[in-house]
């Protein structure tokens, strides 16, 4: 009997914007790192923190994956993603991760 499984993990990302002077620069970097993580990764991205400041950013990121080596590595190109803003500096990377079995 083979079991279906979900690797899943939820991320938290702690990002400084050092040269953002207005909610508008912030919020370009934020949908480019958004659309990023989205459209080239398939992850679940809401913002959860920061809003309140031009300089911050708090993102909950969601993965789920067929394969705990697919869910590494879509986990291992969040940073450097992230990274190629050279606006954007990761000052935390917090990952909590799982496996959800299937009953057939």
């Amino acid at each position: 009997m083979q079991q279906d499984r979900v690797h899943h993990a939820v991320a938290l990302l702690e990002l400084h914007v050092p040269g953002a002077t207005s909610r508008k620069d912030r919020r370009a970097h934020l949908q480019r790192l958004r659309r990023g993580l989205i459209d080239d990764l398939g992850c679940s991205v809401a913002e959860v923190g920061g809003q309140e400041t031009w300089q911050r950013i708090v993102l909950g990121i969601a993965v789920a994956e067929s394969s705990a080596s697919g869910l590494d590595r879509v986990l291992e190109r969040i940073v450097p993603m992230a990274e190629r803003d050279p606006g954007l500096v990761v000052t935390r990377l917090e990952v909590h991760r799982d496996t959800l079995d299937g009953d057939d």
